[in-house]
């Protein structure tokens, strides 16, 4: 037996304001039943005695030190750009915006 029915996934595509098919509502149905199961076997394993981690890997903050250098002036940055105004890349309007 479903535990989760078709008037659930309806539910849940209404408040994420998607328009399913009824045949989507059906394999959805099925599909969030399965995931279910799933966490259901995993929620089920005996834990007790075992060290919770949030990671595995032993390495902390392997990213490189900011350094300041040298980088593009204005003017630099703007000399192959397609179009520049006011010291700007210039792009095409888009979703008919007015100015």
């Amino acid at each position: 037996m479903s535990k989760i029915s078709r008037d659930d996934v309806a539910h849940l595509a209404n408040l994420a304001r998607l328009a399913l098919t009824d045949g989507e509502l059906d394999s959805f149905a099925g599909q969030l039943d399965a995931i279910l199961a799933h966490v259901g076997k995993i929620q089920a394993v005996d834990v007790t005695g075992i060290e919770a981690t949030g990671n595995p890997l032993k390495e902390v903050n392997i990213t490189r030190p900011d350094v300041e250098a040298a980088s593009l002036s204005q003017d630099q940055a703007l000399a192959e750009a397609p179009r520049a105004e006011d010291g700007r890349f210039a792009v095409p309007r888009i979703l008919g915006e007015a100015e």
